[in-house]
C-alpha cells in the first residue's frame, strides 16, 4: 500500500466567500467524510496538486494536523475547467478494519503476437473495482499480453489473484482483445483497366447503325 502525508488545517467558515478567499491564498477547501460527522478542512493547493499527479484515487493519504491524523482516500474533487486548478476535495476517512470499495487501474505489459501479425489491440476496460482493506489496496494490476493472438482476449476472470483483494467487476468482462485491422477496400488499377478493355471490346462488337437511305 502506497501512502503519502499531507498537512491540513481545520476551517470554521463555510460560506462561499470564505472558500474563495482560501483559494486566493493558495489553499483548497475540503471535507472529510466517512467516520462520524463531516470535518471541514483545507490543504495546500500546490502541495496537493503536485503530489496528486503522481498518485491516484486509490492511494491512502495521511492527513495530519498536530496530533490529529486521518487516513483517507480522495473520494471526489472538482476542478476549474479553464485553469485546471482543484477547487474542492471530498476525502473519505477509511477504517483499518473495515473493507472498502475502490477502483484499481489496469496496466498492459508486452507486445501482443497478434499485433505483430497485423491485428489491432483494443483495451476495453482500464480499471476494475475491488473490495479489500486499506492496507491491501494494490496500486495497479499488470496484464501480460505477449501471447495474445488475433481473435483472443483477456477477461477480468483471467486476472491474477492478490491476497486480501476481491475483484467485484464482472469476471466475463473483456479487458483487452486483439481484432482484425480494418482495411480500406480499394479497387485495384488492374481491375479498372480490365473494365475499360471490356467496354472497348463491347463497343467494337456492337452492330453499326444503318444510315438512312436517300430518296432520289
Amino acid at each position: 500500500m502506497e501512502q503519502i502525508t499531507l498537512a491540513f488545517q481545520e476551517r470554521s467558515e463555510l460560506r462561499k466567500s470564505a472558500s474563495r478567499r482560501l483559494r486566493t491564498s493558495g489553499r483548497i477547501p475540503a471535507v472529510i467524510y466517512g467516520q462520524g460527522a463531516p470535518l471541514a478542512i483545507s490543504v495546500d493547493s500546490h502541495e496537493f496538486s503536485t503530489r496528486f499527479s503522481s498518485f491516484g484515487e486509490n492511494t491512502v493519504i495521511k492527513l495530519q494536523s498536530g496530533k490529529s491524523v486521518y487516513e483517507v482516500l480522495v473520494k471526489d474533487y472538482q476542478d476549474n475547467l479553464l485553469t485546471s486548478q482543484v477547487q474542492h476535495i471530498d476525502f473519505y476517512h477509511i477504517s483499518a478494519t473495515k473493507a472498502l470499495h475502490t477502483k484499481v487501474p489496469i496496466h498492459v505489459d508486452g507486445t501482443a503476437v497478434g499485433v505483430r501479425n497485423g491485428g489491432l489491440m483494443e483495451t476495453v476496460i482500464h480499471e476494475v473495482e475491488v473490495e479489500c482493506l486499506a492496507k491491501d489496496i494494490p496500486q495497479g494490476i499488470r496484464v501480460d499480453v505477449t501471447d495474445l493472438d488475433i481473435g483472443s482476449s483477456i477477461k477480468v476472470g483471467d486476472l491474477p489473484s492478490a491476497k486480501g483483494v476481491k475483484i467485484l467487476t464482472n469476471a466475463d468482462a473483456i479487458l483487452v482483445h486483439i481484432v482484425f485491422a480494418r482495411n480500406t477496400i480499394e479497387v485495384p488499377v488492374v481491375e479498372t483497366a480490365a473494365v475499360a478493355d471490356v467496354a472497348t471490346a463491347d463497343s467494337k462488337e456492337a452492330p453499326a447503325k444503318a444510315s438512312p437511305e436517300k430518296k432520289g
